[in-house]
């Protein structure tokens, strides 16, 4: 787990890509002192295990699954990425709680500066997830814990302060570059939970109106069958077979 507050910015030295799968070594100047083999790292927001260290290069594994959800195919030699590790038991928690696991790419439509800030427009492109876009909600891009400030559609816009525009990889990305989103863990869980309950609200009201149908049909398919039950007996009585013989018989109990 992590909290968003970028701890240096690396570097990408190689990429070993085989069947949307491979390793990723990455420059860590800092953090890599430090480093250590299955330890886990945010490298712009995908919660990555250390793999192998070669002096200040460290190499991580990534699965399909990961190289398909993320920008890792977008990445290339000397893309500059954001770097946080995992939360210690007495780290501080400065942003937010970002898991490291990317729910989807954006692609940056604005990008102006604001005063002394940046004002950075990012287009979501699953629209299924926007039901996550909250605003004033916490949000991660590329790993950075961020604050949506306005919403249009499926689009939304962050602000970065000089601080955070300075030592993340925001410094150099460009309009149409493509950015990593994970949304907040409790604003999914809060919308989960919501539409849970309301689905199961409307499943028990037609509960109820499906055995109210069922109810009635039964009772009109009872008086049917009554109703011809009696019909079929006056026309045996009209005829010459006799109740006996059809007892007898067996066409009858």
């Amino acid at each position: 787990m992590f909290t968003g507050i970028i701890k240096e910015k690396g570097e990408i030295k190689s990429i070993l890509l085989h069947s949307n799968s491979g390793i990723l070594g990455v420059y860590i100047l800092e953090c890599s002192k430090k480093a250590y083999i299955g330890q886990s790292i945010s490298v712009n927001g995908i919660c990555l295990t250390v793999k192998s260290i070669n002096g200040k290069t460290v190499n991580f594994d990534f699965s399909p699954e990961t190289f398909k959800k993320s920008t890792l195919k977008y990445m290339k030699i000397g893309t500059k990425v954001n770097i946080e590790p995992a939360l210690s038991v007495n780290s501080d928690i400065s942003g937010h709680f970002v898991l490291g696991h990317i729910d989807g790419v954006g692609k940056i439509i604005s990008k102006q500066q604001y005063n002394n800030a940046y004002i950075i427009g990012i287009a979501n492109n699953d629209i299924e997830s926007s039901k996550y876009l909250i605003n004033k909600g916490s949000i991660a891009i590329d790993g950075i814990s961020l604050t949506i400030n306005e919403i249009k559609n499926n689009d939304f816009y962050v602000s970065i302060i000089p601080l955070t525009y300075k030592f993340t990889n925001l410094e150099n990305k460009k309009i149409g570059g493509y950015v990593n989103i994970e949304f907040d863990i409790i604003e999914k869980a809060a919308v989960n939970s919501s539409a849970r309950l309301t689905e199961n609200a409307n499943r028990k009201d037609n509960y109820f109106i499906d055995k109210k149908n069922y109810n009635e049909n039964e009772h009109i398919s009872n008086n049917n069958f009554n109703a011809q039950y009696h019909n079929n007996f006056k026309n045996i009585k009209k005829s010459n077979i006799t109740y006996e013989f059809l007892y007898e018989n067996g066409f009858i109990k």
